[in-house]
């Protein structure tokens, strides 16, 4: 009997193969991209950073993933070189991972609807945030009645991307990660907000920024990189290229002429959004990794525990984290009295370290 139906199924397999093979035509854009080899290649690339280019075959995982048409790319792997640390911290950009097509079908629902975009301050720089949220594990906008046709719209684009090309790349670069837990679009329009100030993405595991506009074309400037000491790396991409990164990447948006649109996703490292986050970098951190140590200062469950960390890693010398244990001096952070003398000294040696925002902050100090 077993030889029986291996004799029927041979054909049938053989079928099959063929059927997937014609149903599943191969996404190869591997001509894509030139504009990140110019800008990895040009001279002016700044000295802290380091770039290489690999060829990447994404394929769905599981049975019926197979299903799914692979998709074929480039991608530039980047490394940020911190100033007074050994840490490296990696971002990932892939050439037209998303389709052109794609791109302009997420923007053209919500240029649609402009009043639908919530207006929240932003937790970076406190400036009025335009966004859009698809889903989210916390934020009850996400839920909210009036707004879920379009989000249902929104997510009949967006949930195959994410199961077909997105989560794979993910899941194999980062095997740690897990669910998305918050998935939003954000515009950066003319007589709004333009910049979003240089920043650590805290509440992620994983970040991933898909252009929906072309950098050189619908606007200026974009989505930069860069170490806190005044030299920035604005990244030209195109609709539909990704960025993928951890929150170590110290990265901002200074949109100088024009419009940009983007779609932006948060991983944790659970799959049910639950994710102890002040865990993160911990092993590195006790390390005495002054990167690690200040990431783990930003996510402490206590104010002492942050405080704590903050002093380590400003002795240390980096400049990042003297900046901000200078506003944990002057706030009184963790039942401190404030001490603005003290916090004044530690804005200086950050600036002197090369940190450029500390300089805003040593004037307000000195008024």
């Amino acid at each position: 009997m077993p030889r029986l139906l291996s004799t029927h199924l041979l054909p049938l397999a053989a079928g099959l193969a063929l059927l997937l093979e014609g149903c599943a035509p191969e996404l190869d854009v591997r001509a894509r991209g030139q504009g990140l080899s110019r800008w990895r290649t040009a001279p002016h690339l700044p000295s802290f950073l380091d770039t290489h280019e690999e060829e990447l075959r994404l394929q769905q995982g599981g049975w019926w993933g197979w299903l799914a048409p692979p998709w074929l790319g480039r991608c530039v792997v980047g490394y940020v070189k911190w100033p007074q640390a050994a840490w490296r911290a990696k971002f990932n950009v892939l050439a037209s991972l998303v389709t052109e097509e794609e791109a302009v079908a997420m923007k053209r629902l919500l240029e649609d609807a402009p009043d639908d975009f919530d207006e929240d301050i932003d937790g970076v720089d406190k400036m009025i945030t335009y966004e859009f949220i698809i889903s989210s594990a916390g934020a009850q906008k996400a839920h909210d009645p009036v707004r879920s046709a379009r989000r249902a719209q929104l997510r009949r684009i967006t949930e195959p991307i994410l199961r077909e090309r997105i989560q794979p790349f993910v899941w194999a670069r980062y095997p740690k990660a897990g669910a998305v837990c918050h998935s939003m679009i954000r515009r950066y329009l003319e007589r709004e907000r333009r910049t979003h100030d240089t920043h650590w993405d805290i509440p992620s595991y994983v970040s991933v920024v898909v252009s929906l506009d072309s950098s050189g074309q619908d606007f200026e400037g974009g989505f930069f990189v860069t170490t806190g000491n005044g030299e920035k790396s604005f990244i030209p991409l195109q609709r539909g290229d990704t960025v993928v990164h951890q929150s170590d990447l110290l990265h901002g948006v200074h949109v100088r002429h024009g419009e940009r649109w983007s779609w932006a996703m948060w991983f944790q490292d659970s799959w049910d959004c639950s994710s102890r986050a002040e865990s993160w970098w911990q092993q590195e951190a006790e390390a005495r990794d002054p990167v690690a140590q200040t990431l783990r200062a930003m996510r402490a469950a206590t104010q002492q525990e942050s405080y704590s960390w903050l002093q380590e890693a400003a002795q240390a010398g980096f400049p990042r984290a003297q900046l901000y244990f200078g506003k944990a001096l002057e706030d009184g952070l963790a039942h401190h009295a404030p001490d603005p003398p003290a916090a004044a000294a530690w804005f200086e040696r950050s600036r002197l370290g090369g940190e450029i925002d500390a300089c805003a902050s040593a004037e307000i100090v000195v008024e």
